[in-house]
Formats: C-alpha cells, structure tokens, sequence
C-alpha cells in the first residue's frame, strides 16, 4: 500500500485505531473541520492516534480511509474510517491547528523461520481458547465476531480485530498497535486476552 506523503492526525484521547476496524466519527470542532476538508480533497485519508501527556501525538497511529462522510447545515460531519495501516509518526510537518505528519508504516522487518510458523499458529490457537471464555453480553455484538476469528487465517487481521473489540485497556492495545514483529504482537496479545475474567 502506499501512503500519502503528508498526512492529518486526528488525536483523540484513550482511542487507539486498528487496521481492519471501522470507526464512526463526528467532526465538530474547527481545526479537525479544516484537516477533513483538506483530506477530502486529496487521499481521502487522515491518522487517528491517542493523546500522549505532553506529547503532540501517540509515536504510532492507525491509517484510515474515509469511506462515508455526511455534511449538516452547521458545518459538523459525521464519517467512517476504515483501518488500513499502522504508521510511525516520528516526522511532524506541523502541530498546530492540527497535527500533519509524514507517515511511515510499521512493518515486521524480521526474518522468521519456517518454524515460527507453528508457535504463532499454537498462539492463534491459545488466544482462540481464551476467547471462547469470556463471556459476553448479547447486545454487543460480538459473539459473530467469535465465530468470524475461528476461520480466519490472516494472523495481522486477527491480531487487529481481537485487540480492538476485546482488549479495554488503551496502554495495552495501544503497545500492541506498536508492536511490529507479527509473533511479539500474538504474544503480547495472548497475556492481555488471559487476564479477561
């Protein structure tokens, strides 16, 4: 995939955004206004990543694409994001009225043996285990997304999408959103999904 050179960021507090995850958002406030504007002009694109204590934004944000956006009369919107990538935010073109950063994607640079193949498919099957146990309300939905994990093969996606509907903790999601090496993420994800009463 290839990311726009430049790109806005939306910081929100305690939101830590996913690939592989839509995210509905109202955007009311000014600046925020003028980075939609901009992003809908161009890639239709812009970074949601959490609010640091006196940092100008997380050091790693998810990528999103606009997918919906609806207008009102008094100049709010209200849109979709899809999750398409994690990106390293350590290039800042500006700060303010908005953040833009110059993204870089956070990828797996390692070498993995064929061996690993079976410790991340024992941890697939662990978290899966885990999974099965928590109980969940039926109003929130997400006994589909159990049956959904089951049969997915993408290790990346099923990372993404246990990490962003289970885990509640945003230091936590937010270390696995960090995390580049896929079998780090799996791993770090299995110790969060095993503390779940």
């Amino acid at each position: 995939m290839t990311l726009p050179e430049q790109v806005g960021v939306m910081v929100l507090p305690q939101t830590v955004f996913f690939p592989h995850h839509l995210l509905p958002l109202r955007i009311f406030e000014p600046r925020y206004r003028e980075m939609l504007g901009k992003a809908l002009e161009g890639s239709r694109m812009f970074v949601v990543a959490m609010e640091q204590p006196g940092q100008a934004t997380a050091r790693v944000g998810g990528l999103g694409l606009i997918r919906s956006c609806v207008t009102q009369p008094d100049g709010t919107s209200n849109l979709i994001l899809q999750g398409l990538a994690r990106v390293r935010l350590d290039h800042l073109v500006q700060v303010r009225p908005y953040v833009i950063a110059a993204p870089e994607p956070v990828e797996d640079s390692q070498l993995h043996p064929p061996s690993e193949t079976v410790v991340r498919d024992a941890l697939v099957a662990k978290i899966l285990e885990h999974l099965e146990k928590i109980e969940i309300p039926s109003e929130a939905g997400l006994g589909e997304m159990k049956k959904f994990l089951r049969h997915l093969e993408d290790h990346h996606a099923l990372v993404d999408l246990v990490a962003g509907c289970f885990l509640r903790e945003t230091a936590s999601r937010q270390k696995i959103l960090e995390t580049a090496c896929i079998t780090d993420r799996l791993r770090l994800l299995l110790q969060k999904i095993s503390e779940i009463k």
